[in-house]
């Protein structure tokens, strides 16, 4: 398991977070992440996969709500975040960007399958719920979904309409799809 260059990247996922992740990709082998903001998960990801990753991510933060992401990026150069993702992904040769909102690139992508798919995209219910649905659809039988800040309220509330059963990972805020509705 390789987390050396996830550990260098800002952002929210524990060191436990990460080896799940970690570990997960290497038993996969089309995976989708979406939200990435710097890259810390997505670079867990790309290490360890067996094949490619596909990151989806608008590269603006959560602009649509009024959190610190706004004040911070409001006091960098435009494009900031996406340099940032850019630079911690260096020498990734199994890595497909999507610079796109979610249920966007959901549909750009509909006639893919993935075995893995991992969500840590918008926290508002109705619309995690939305791309849980969305990503759903093209997850291959027996694939893995999953998705962070299961701690989150809205969070649990839309993973709870997704899904008859729901895990979630010790020691992690990590929540995993068991059987879909």
């Amino acid at each position: 398991m390789n987390l050396d260059n996830a550990l260098q990247i800002e952002g929210w996922m524990t060191e436990t977070e990460l080896q799940f992740l970690a570990i997960e990709a290497s038993k996969h082998d089309n995976i989708v992440e979406i939200g990435s903001w710097q890259g810390r998960s997505t670079r867990a990801l790309i290490d360890n996969a067996r094949g490619q990753v596909t990151a989806v991510d608008t590269f603006c933060g959560s602009l649509k709500h009024p959190t610190w992401e706004k004040h911070l990026l409001s006091t960098k150069p435009e494009n900031w975040l996406r340099g940032e993702f850019d630079k911690n992904m260096a020498g990734a040769n199994n890595l497909r960007v999507m610079a796109m909102e979610s249920l966007v690139a959901a549909e750009q992508l509909k006639d893919e399958r993935f075995d893995m798919i991992f969500i840590d995209d918008d926290h508002e219910t109705e619309e995690c719920y939305a791309g849980i649905l969305a990503w759903s659809r093209m997850l291959t039988e027996g694939g893995l979904i999953c998705g962070h800040d299961y701690g989150a309220p809205e969070v649990e509330l839309a993973v709870a309409r997704a899904f008859s059963e729901v895990a979630k990972v010790l020691g992690a805020d990590i929540w995993v799809g068991v059987q879909k509705r």
